[in-house]
């Protein structure tokens, strides 16, 4: 019963909802059918003014004219003739263009013909000059072409390729030729081919060839110190001092060592002379005499760091000829030491091998039963400063290499 008495009411409740819903509707309506007819006069009124604009429009157009030739022309339409005319002026271009084409591909073809003949036939006289040398050795008449391959294969175009091959097999068998096939006269060398050599390895770009061309000047200097001295009579002479062999050997690489100690841009590299006073033993003091006057020359800091370098190195052979310039390295030791405390950022690596330098000439010393030269004062004070300056105070392992070089020689 109370489900059913729900049920009516809520039946009720409804029929009173749809009532209102029903009058709603109705408002509802009667404002739509309000606004319709508004916007129906709204309607009515731009339809007439588009009318009128399409009358003005119609008014302004103008017709087409019709002359009789709006008919599309086609290619059959065309005379014969014309077409012919045509052909005959347009042929002889197109023809001209292709017979263009052929020609240029058939000039390149030729071109790279000749380019392939060129190269076998320089390949056939490398043969021929590598046969030479073996046959008949490494003589006045031989050597003169030497310059002329390294030359050669230093050619940028060359830098590989079958011809580039050939001349380092040729070089090879040149350096392994037998020393009763090295005929060569070093005095006509000197004339022609060694400047030619050293052109080369001071110039040439390829480090390739510099070696060839270094290694051949090594040649040439061994063969010429392995050839028994003339005997020749005793003159009175006021010209001072005979030359030696070598002296000779280093004179052929004295513009080598100059060019790397005072050229900027030099292209030399330090280990030719590293090799020059490890394979002649003889040249060692002139190389160290040398390099110690550049020192203290007006040279680059690099380039005085290069002469640091070749110092320890020939000083590394222990030999007592290097000896007899103790003190004056030690001087410019001192000097350069000096020079690198002044600047606001002294380099330590800079130190350190000024002062390895001094240490090591100390250590060669006692080695060979020398006795030590005396450190110089100038030399002492500039250590001093290192110890005092920032930087033993930050680098430890300066500080106590400075402390043993001075009480080595202290001592």
């Amino acid at each position: 019963t109370e489900v059913a008495f729900r049920t009516e009411e809520e039946e009720e409740e409804g029929d009173e909802e749809e009532e209102e819903d029903e009058g709603e509707e109705d408002e509802n309506d009667s404002g739509s059918e309000d606004e319709g007819e508004e916007d129906s006069e709204e309607d009515d009124e731009e339809e007439d003014s588009d009318e009128d604009m399409d009358d003005d429009d119609e008014e302004m157009m103008v017709e087409p004219i019709d002359d009789g030739e709006s008919e599309d022309i086609e290619i059959g339409d065309a005379d014969e003739e014309e077409l012919k005319k045509e052909d005959e002026r347009l042929g002889p271009a197109l023809s001209s263009l292709i017979q263009f084409r052929k020609d240029e591909k058939a000039f390149k073809k030729e071109k790279a013909v000749k380019k392939v003949k060129m190269i076998q036939f320089q390949v056939k006289i490398l043969d021929f000059v590598e046969i030479l040398l073996e046959d008949v050795g490494f003589t006045p008449s031989t050597m003169t072409v030497v310059p002329t391959l390294l030359r050669l294969a230093g050619k940028p175009s060359l830098s590989e390729g079958p011809i580039h091959s050939r001349i380092l097999a040729i070089f090879k068998g040149l350096f392994a030729i037998k020393s009763e096939k090295l005929t060569v006269d070093f005095s006509e060398a000197k004339k022609s081919v060694i400047p030619e050599l050293q052109k080369i390895v001071l110039k040439c770009p390829s480090k390739k060839i510099q070696q060839l061309a270094t290694q051949t000047l090594f040649l040439l200097c061994k063969k010429h110190l392995s050839n028994p001295e003339p005997k020749k009579k005793k003159r009175k002479s006021n010209a001072g001092k005979t030359p030696t062999k070598s002296d000779d050997v280093f004179g052929v690489f004295q513009i080598i060592l100059e060019d790397l100690l005072s050229n900027k841009n030099t292209k030399s590299d330090k280990n030719v002379i590293f090799q020059v006073v490890e394979r002649f033993p003889d040249v060692r003091g002139d190389v160290t005499s040398h390099v110690t006057s550049y020192l203290s020359s007006d040279i680059t800091l690099f380039a005085k760091m290069q002469a640091i370098a070749l110092l320890q190195r020939i000083l590394s052979f222990a030999d007592a000829k290097v000896l007899s310039n103790s003190e004056k390295i030690l001087s410019t030791v001192g000097s350069l030491l000096s020079t690198l405390l002044e600047a606001d950022n002294p380099s330590p690596h800079h130190v350190r091998e000024c002062i390895k330098l001094s240490q090591r000439l100390h250590v060669v010393s006692t080695k060979m039963e020398v006795t030590p030269p005396s450190l110089p004062s100038a030399t002492n004070t500039a250590l001093e400063e290192v110890l005092a300056s920032d930087l033993a105070a930050k680098y430890n392992d300066l500080s106590s290499l400075t402390k043993k070089v001075i009480s080595a020689y202290s001592a």
